[in-house]
């Protein structure tokens, strides 16, 4: 087990990961810190320095994170520094007190390096092939055009959150005339990048500035998931949030539910940034990035050694889940394979009669392969304990809806229930249509798990097939424990008929000494 540190030095903030990766390339977030030293305050454009007050917040928080690097034995630390280093005069004579007094490596990256370390991290995380990138921090904005998977464009400006706020007294109150002027002023910025306005594409954003928007935006609604990866806003909704941002005094913003205090300051011109590139690329919503720079440095890292052939992005969601499945100890593993297996085989054969999206499948896999997660917590209701882990989880690759249509198959594998229903404040982001699917393929994972009640993996194949409604299925079964599985699936069947409105006939043959099922798994898991 090696344990890598990732520390990201932005001229607004300090941010600080721990990695634990397994010799089979299994990873977890182990440690995670973040300080708003604020290091670009006071550098300007005729100016560019990083004065001393900033320097000895920086270094004070080096040297504590190295002291937990030590104490967590990280074998390696990547650390960078980004716009506000690269800018400064003195920003080499920084890095050499940052060696000399912490010993941490660090670097300087480049615009272009950090749009692509931004893109890597996006590339691992979000399922999208063709969009605009932008990565807005406290001294820079950078902007890729990304297409086919493939960086075609990266452009960095020195404009960022920060250093636009000092440039145009933005921190308290601002006047109409001064946010007219800003607008102008990013707006022919943007105009010297020939590609940004023909591309056409939907916009992902990377920074605090965009996730902090995302989570003004989710109290303001009362969305019931504290997540913003991959979270979308409309530019309908969030163009006007900005513009009361803009028009807010210090006090009032305060009072926003959701600003970071830390923040307070500085989102005026943040997000005077981000509603001009809305404008400009004319995109019709922005999906946020809980991930960027930091993730892209690990999987830059990561992908050499464990990954190669590029799983952990071609498939994303199947690799993710896996990954997040083998962070825990499994003392019935292949059990839950089997079920994992017959679950999806049962789903193939009944996907048309039951008018399932392909979509869902991926769903009912990732629910089958960790239905049984909450055991770790107690294994008393435990279904419960793996709805909220499903739902908090850090697997890549999906929608909110459909971590959350996940995360209620798991709360539903033994049986509906409205109660249950009632308890799961995320249910909300479901409509009428998501419930009914979920509470099918909660049906399907349930029936899977009671044709391996005995955990022998004694069933070798499975044909299912409908005539007048009705569900038939044949299982063929090794050995002579009929009576449990009668037994196991007698109460299955009640459930079909009552919440998808099917029968469920069920006829048991002996071994027919076809091994589909095992084949199954092997190929699949």
């Amino acid at each position: 087990m090696n344990r890598i540190a990732i520390i990201d030095l932005g001229s607004n903030s300090i941010r600080f990961i721990i990695m634990e990766i397994s010799k089979d390339g299994v990873y977890r977030l182990i440690y995670q810190e973040k300080k708003p030293i604020r290091l670009a305050e006071g550098m300007t454009l005729k100016s560019p320095l990083l004065t001393e007050h900033a320097q000895e917040r920086a270094l004070h928080c080096l040297q504590v994170y190295r002291h937990i690097a030590d104490a967590y034995q990280v074998i390696k630390i990547i650390a960078v520094a980004t716009a506000a280093v690269r800018n400064a005069h003195n920003g080499s004579s920084f890095l050499k007190k940052v060696r000399s007094l912490t010993h941490i490596p660090m670097t300087i990256v480049s615009g272009k390096q950090e749009a692509a370390l931004g893109f890597i991290g996006v590339l691992h995380t979000i399922p999208m092939s063709d969009f605009i990138l932008f990565d807005l921090g406290g001294a820079s904005l950078e902007i890729s055009l990304v297409q086919n998977h493939k960086r075609i464009h990266s452009v960095s400006i020195p404009i960022g959150a920060l250093t636009l706020t000092e440039k145009f007294k933005t921190g308290g109150h601002v006047s109409p005339a001064i946010i007219k002027n800003i607008q102008n002023y990013i707006k022919e910025r943007f105009t010297k990048i020939p590609w940004l306005a023909k591309a056409k594409l939907p916009v992902i954003g990377i920074g605090g500035t965009v996730r902090n928007l995302g989570k003004i935006y989710q109290r303001k609604t009362n969305y019931p998931l504290p997540k913003v990866h991959q979270y979308q806003i409309s530019a309908k909704n969030l163009l006007p949030l900005i513009t009361h941002i803009s028009q807010c005094t210090l006090e009032e913003r305060r009072k926003i539910p959701g600003l970071s205090p830390e923040r307070n300051d500085i989102i005026t011109a943040g997000a005077l940034i981000i509603g001009e590139l809305i404008k400009y690329t004319q995109t019709k919503y922005i999906t946020i990035s809980g991930c960027g720079l930091r993730e892209g440095l690990f999987y830059h890292w990561y992908a050499p050694i464990y990954d190669p052939k590029g799983e952990t992005y071609k498939n994303m969601l199947i690799s993710s889940t896996r990954n997040f499945y083998n962070t825990f100890p499994h003392e019935n593993d292949k059990h839950t394979r089997f079920v994992t297996a017959l679950a999806l085989s049962l789903f193939d054969q009944w996907q048309q009669t039951l008018q399932l999206p392909n979509y869902v499948r991926n769903i009912l896999y990732t629910a089958a392969l960790l239905h049984d997660t909450g055991k770790y917590i107690n294994y008393y209701n435990h279904e419960k304990h793996s709805t909220y882990m499903i739902s908090h989880a850090r697997i890549y690759g999906w929608t909110h809806k459909e971590q959350i249509m996940c995360a209620v198959t798991c709360a539903f594998h033994h049986r509906f229930s409205a109660k249950v229903l009632k308890s799961i404040p995320e249910i909300s982001i479901l409509n009428e249509k998501d419930l009914i699917q979920v509470k099918t393929i909660s049906c399907i994972l349930a029936l899977a798990e009671a044709l391996d009640a005995g955990y022998d993996e004694s069933i070798s194949q499975i044909i299912g097939n409908t005539k007048k409604e009705i569900l038939n299925l044949r299982v063929y079964l090794k050995g002579n424990h009929l009576h449990i599985y009668q037994y196991t699936t007698k109460q299955i069947t009640e459930t079909f008929r009552k919440i998808i409105n099917r029968p469920l006939h069920i006829e048991w043959y002996p071994d027919s000494q076809k091994q589909e099922l095992i084949q199954l798994m092997a190929d699949l898991l």
